[in-house]
């Protein structure tokens, strides 16, 4: 299992630093830019081995019965995630993965995960603006959130469940012009 330590190193040589902050999406701005598209397979896959063992330590004693892949990732985090949980954790059982998408949610597809337990998984959390309507819109269904999994949080603030990541990145600021 990697350490904390091994994750960070992991992230040096994708972590760019800039003297003017550089945006972020649409909403937001650093001064620290992560290229997590450059990591590669063996550094992703001890990524998620590492924030596979931290969900179970943070969710015992409940387990997850579902992985929501939030939109917007270049990593395929999601999906690497749930198959090293699955394969180190379910004790022979797959979690399903599911991409979360609001219509699918919303015609009937999600009432088979009413009354689950959910991991919501993204490659970076900024701002926790998609996170948070997700897990609303999740919860509205009775899909239980027992955390949100990222390669990098970079929200620095509490939200409605622990956020579990490989690393805790620089913080954001908003734009003070969006457009």
């Amino acid at each position: 299992m990697p350490s904390s330590e091994e994750i960070s190193e992991l992230f040096e040589p994708v972590t760019e630093v800039y003297q003017d902050p550089v945006p972020i999406g649409g909403r937001c701005e650093s001064n620290v830019y992560y290229r997590v598209e450059d990591l590669n397979e063996e550094e992703l896959n001890l990524c998620a081995e590492y924030v596979a063992r931290r969900i179970r330590n943070v969710g015992a004693p409940q387990e997850p019965d579902l992985f929501l892949k939030l939109p917007g990732g270049y990593t395929f985090f999601a999906e690497r995630l749930c198959a090293v949980y699955s394969e180190m954790y379910a004790r022979g059982r797959e979690i399903p993965l599911e991409q979360y998408l609001e219509s699918k949610l919303s015609n009937g597809h999600g009432e088979k995960y009413k009354g689950k337990n959910a991991v919501l998984v993204t490659d970076v959390i900024t701002t926790a603006r998609s996170s948070l309507e997700a897990h609303t819109k999740a919860t509205i269904r009775g899909i239980q959130v027992l955390c949100w999994a990222t390669l990098i949080d970079r929200t620095f603030g509490p939200g409605p469940v622990p956020v579990v990541s490989a690393l805790t990145g620089a913080p954001v600021r908003m734009l003070t012009a969006i457009g």
